[in-house]
């Protein structure tokens, strides 16, 4: 068997159990090209391409994505997290500390893009598009039956007496809400409704994209922010840097096939 495509030749050379089932000319010129490209970039074919996600390489990637993102121009985390240099120094002489989460939120930013972008296939049909022969699962998104596509669920409710409700009828009734569980705060979810028959079918997951789709309340469940900030600031942000690790992969991928073809030349 010849193996064109580059990235599937690297991942063959990176995966112990590929190699052995696929032939490939030489594992260690792939792997000695590989070395020349981007640490980025690199970390991102041994993730995505040889399934080596292990949490030492998948932390490393966070930490240099993130670096990127904090460059002049690129991301500015004051307007996001409210968390500027000033209020970190004003914080400091007064002896308090800014909270951890809220200042690692482009790290958790970063991690969850990388996330998404090597798991990019949909798992319902494998990235195919479709549903193989047989019986084939149809899925439909409907409202969360645990909040009742409120999004949030109440989780105490008491009375104080001494304060009236609006109506005038009894004491005012005070309640504290919480994201769904369920749901995790976007109103519905997908669910199993029947089993077709034979046949190729369109995913009902992907919409026959071969895609996983777009998660938005695990983004913000990630993120540690409500669905409507991710939704005002974040989500035009995930498309961005999805484009960006696109590039990176070129680039590795543009590195790679350089150094091979000055290797098969000597």
């Amino acid at each position: 068997m010849v193996i064109v495509d580059l990235k599937e030749q690297a991942g063959i050379a990176m995966n112990a159990r590929g190699q052995l089932s696929e032939p490939i000319a030489d594992p260690q010129v792939t792997l000695g090209a590989l070395a020349f490209a981007n640490e980025l970039g690199r970390l991102l074919w041994r993730m995505k391409y040889g399934q080596d996600v292990r949490r030492s390489g998948m932390h490393r990637a966070t930490l240099l994505l993130a670096k990127r993102l904090r460059e002049p121009g690129r991301f500015d985390r004051s307007k996001f997290t409210g968390v500027t240099r000033a209020a970190e120094k004003a914080a400091a002489k007064t002896g308090k500390k800014v909270e951890r989460q809220i200042s690692d939120i482009i790290e958790r930013f970063a991690r969850q893009a990388i996330i998404e972008w090597v798991a990019d296939l949909c798992a319902a049909c494998d990235g195919r598009g479709v549903t193989g022969r047989g019986k084939a699962l149809a899925v439909e998104r409907i409202g969360c039956p645990t909040c009742g596509g409120h999004g949030r669920v109440c989780v105490d409710e008491y009375s104080i007496p001494f304060a009236a409700s609006r109506n005038g009828r009894g004491p005012m009734i005070f309640r504290e809400y919480e994201r769904c569980p369920q749901c995790h705060g976007a109103g519905n979810i997908v669910v199993e409704i029947s089993a077709k028959g034979a046949g190729r079918q369109i995913c009902g997951v992907c919409g026959g994209t071969g895609r996983q789709p777009e998660d938005h309340a695990a983004r913000a469940r990630a993120l540690g922010v409500p669905m409507a900030q991710y939704r005002s600031h974040w989500e035009p942000y995930f498309h961005a840097v999805h484009a960006l690790l696109d590039a990176l992969d070129g680039a590795a991928n543009d590195t790679v096939r350089r150094r091979m073809q000055r290797k098969r030349g000597q």
